[in-house]
């Protein structure tokens, strides 16, 4: 691949973005864009600054990885002791917690589960690693909280990564939800060797209901937006509903995969930058207000949540957030940031090949 973009894709680019940055655009249908990385970066991070979980995304001189096939890697590590294994969980755990009137958290430092309450059921968010946590966590928190997991009607997996699909066995065998992925991601799930394998993952689930780009799950007095944002995978699904805080009504976003685990791979970063680009613009129309992650600390729901149990009664929320679409911005501009800086790289070792 070449290091410059297509007029076609520029055109897509600069349309969704809407970059202050200045444009140099060249002949025979190609064009470059003419801002810095750093420059970038620097917009992207102004305009995340409330969200400094995911500030890692911006250090581009940093390079990417590709997440790591644990197939045989898993078999050179000594497997836990018990008491190891109670250490790392009480480490990791996380109180369940009513986030706003009908949004719950189920899930520990590491990975999120969300709950949303519905006039006729309950919609969960991921299902975490495996059946034990599914379990014990999600399960567990959801009667914690005063909800009964019976109630799940639907299981969303945001994209095809164990860590947010591994407990689903568990929740699907024991209270029958429905569940949903993009067709992409049940695809990938569906080959013999997905992209991303991990042994402490639980069993990938059968395919059930595969969603469009824009398709909307409606349940009692709740309807859940749900759009593909391919890039951390090919088909992750990113959401957009509403929650309550007293007679408050907001409008939260949830980001459905977050890192960029797949090596230094221009064609996806430039998916990722479009699908955090276009989300941004779905959520500014929608008056988005709060920003959700799938991992706490990506989306400072540990500090928030903290917050919010010292929460006074005149006190504004901790999770609502007039700027809470600059993490997207962050997203879109950091991403793209690699894209230009790995474009850069390639036409220089272009113009010094004979």
């Amino acid at each position: 691949m070449t290091s410059q973009l297509s007029c076609c894709a520029f055109s897509v680019l600069y349309k969704s973005l809407i970059l202050t940055a200045s444009l140099t655009l060249c002949s025979q249908a190609q064009a470059q864009i003419s801002i810095s990385p750093e420059d970038l970066v620097k917009q992207g991070l102004l305009a995340g600054a409330n969200y400094p979980g995911l500030t890692s995304l911006c250090e581009i001189d940093r390079p990417l990885k590709i997440a790591g096939d644990r197939r045989r890697s898993i078999n050179k590590r000594s497997p836990l002791t018990d008491e190891e294994r109670a250490q790392r969980a009480e480490r990791s755990m996380l109180a369940p917690l009513r986030v706003f009137d009908n949004l719950y958290f189920v899930g520990n430092r590491s990975v999120a589960s969300w709950v949303i309450q519905t006039s006729d059921g309950l919609i969960l968010i991921d299902a975490m690693n495996s059946n034990r946590q599914s379990e014990a966590i999600i399960a567990e928190g959801i009667r914690s909280l005063g909800m009964d997991p019976n109630d799940i009607r639907y299981l969303i997996i945001t994209h095809a990564h164990g860590d947010h699909y591994g407990g689903q066995e568990y929740i699907v065998n024991e209270f029958k939800p429905r569940v949903v992925m993009s067709e992409a991601d049940w695809t990938e799930l569906e080959k013999p060797e997905p992209e991303i394998f991990n042994p402490k993952w639980g069993l990938a689930p059968t395919r059930d209901i595969s969603i469009e780009d824009g398709h909307v799950i409606e349940l009692g007095d709740t309807k859940v937006e749900l759009y593909v944002t391919p890039g951390h995978t090919l088909g992750t699904i990113s959401l957009i509903f509403p929650v309550k805080d007293g007679q408050q009504k907001h409008m939260a976003a949830m980001w459905g995969g977050t890192g960029l685990n797949f090596g230094p791979n221009i064609e996806r970063l430039q998916m990722y930058t479009d699908s955090a680009a276009r989300f941004k613009q779905l959520a500014d129309n929608k008056a988005v207000d709060v920003f959700l992650s799938n991992h706490p600390t990506r989306d400072n729901s540990v500090e928030r949540m903290q917050a919010l149990l010292q929460r006074q009664i005149d006190q504004p929320h901790p999770f609502v957030d007039t700027n809470a679409t600059g993490a997207f911005a962050l997203l879109r501009d950091c991403s793209l940031a690699r894209v230009v800086k790995i474009s850069n790289y390639q036409d220089r070792v272009q113009k010094n090949t004979p």
